[in-house]
């Protein structure tokens, strides 16, 4: 396959040329370029696609993509990228909807022995031996125009994508694990992990495990305070409240403003309705008694004999990726062996799809 000139997409009838080429592709790849530096959602600044006969360059800064994502969450056909989770996020933002045949060249890699959680560059270089340009990868994507080295490398990023694919797809057809890349790859479409988190926040706040109980309950308050303003701001979470801010908030007997002003951290300056906000948010936490909110508490650590088995499991685990050639953590999890041991007949992943036989069938022989 030779190198296609990457088109740039600035206009609506481009779009419209492109979406429709798209239609029929048989396989397409796709990776995106994106800020979020100062923003609490990703910023898209280009989206990167290409089939076997073209490669196009998308401006979502010019033009709107309503189109092209109607077309990849409706095609039939697959749809490659690589380390898929964050391209994904922004097509869900875009469209609150995924594609329903998603592929993970980083998956297929892990499936095949190649490394756990390989980047795309060191896969580029395993299978084709060329070494990629990495000059842009801190580039400014929301810059206009783009340069030609921007477009170089955002090009690549499909280009050789299209290359390995075929490639990544006849080894694992060899070692008779196609199927179990496509039915882990299946899972790529659930839309749940995308949708808005509000359990444990306050474990995101640096610093909080030196709190007691009380604290942990307000501080949580805090955290889910921060992170609605955050997301109706669309701000870094620590834009609005710095960690420093919220421990102190929590650690404080009476709600202290003076708290809430003076940090390098919180680039943001709270009006006075969100500090009234805040404020009642915390006198609510403070009112609640302990007992009525038990996913405060830390978790606790494993019995003796648990932690004994989970190790000799992970131990297996090991055993079975080396003979296999599979990685590890595809495999299973530390998380995964503890809901096997848990309960060893119930619905979870070691008890389906081909992980029950070539993971679950071995594990399940070390139980008492």
């Amino acid at each position: 396959m030779s190198r296609t000139p990457a088109l740039m997409v600035q206009t609506a009838d481009a779009l419209n040329q492109a979406c429709a080429a798209l239609i029929s592709a048989p396989t397409a790849t796709l990776d995106t370029e994106f800020m979020r530096e100062s923003t609490y959602f990703p910023q898209l600044c280009l989206v990167q696609i290409a089939t076997t006969d073209a490669l196009w360059l998308f401006d979502p800064l010019a033009v709107e993509l309503a189109p092209l994502w109607a077309i990849l969450n409706a095609r039939a056909a697959p749809l490659v990228l690589h380390s898929a989770e964050q391209d994904l996020e922004l097509i869900y933002l875009a469209a609150h909807a995924l594609p329903k045949a998603l592929r993970d060249s980083q998956i297929a890699a892990a499936f095949l022995g190649i490394g756990d959680q390989v980047g795309y560059g060191n896969l580029v270089q395993h299978l084709l031996g060329i070494t990629l340009d990495k000059s842009q990868s801190r580039t400014n994507w929301a810059a206009r125009p783009l340069s030609e080295a921007q477009r170089h490398y955002a090009a690549d990023d499909v280009h050789y994508l299209a290359l390995i694919y075929p490639e990544l797809c006849q080894r694992l057809a060899d070692c008779g694990r196609l199927v179990w890349f496509e039915e882990e790859c299946a899972a790529l479409s659930t839309t749940q992990r995308f949708e808005p988190q509000t359990y444990g926040l306050w474990r995101r706040v640096r610093g909080q495990q030196l709190l007691r109980a009380p604290q942990r309950r307000v501080l949580q308050a805090i955290a889910l305070w921060r992170e609605q303003w955050a997301r109706q701001l669309d701000l870094p979470r620590r834009w609005v409240l710095s960690d420093e801010q919220a421990l102190e908030l929590a650690n404080s007997r009476g709600f202290r403003a003076d708290i809430l002003h003076g940090s390098q951290n919180a680039r943001h300056k709270l009006n006075p309705d969100q500090i009234q906000d805040l404020r009642a948010a915390v006198d609510r936490a403070r009112q609640l008694p302990i007992d009525d909110s038990p996913e405060w508490r830390s978790p606790s650590r494993l019995d003796p004999d648990t932690a004994a088995l989970v190790t000799l499991m992970q131990t297996k685990v090991q055993a079975l990726s080396r003979e296999l050639g599979i990685s590890a953590p595809l495999l299973a999890t530390a998380d995964d062996l503890q809901k096997l041991i848990a309960a060893p007949d119930a619905a979870c992943k070691l008890n389906q799809g081909w992980r029950s036989q070539v993971v679950g069938a071995p594990l399940k022989q070390l139980l008492p």
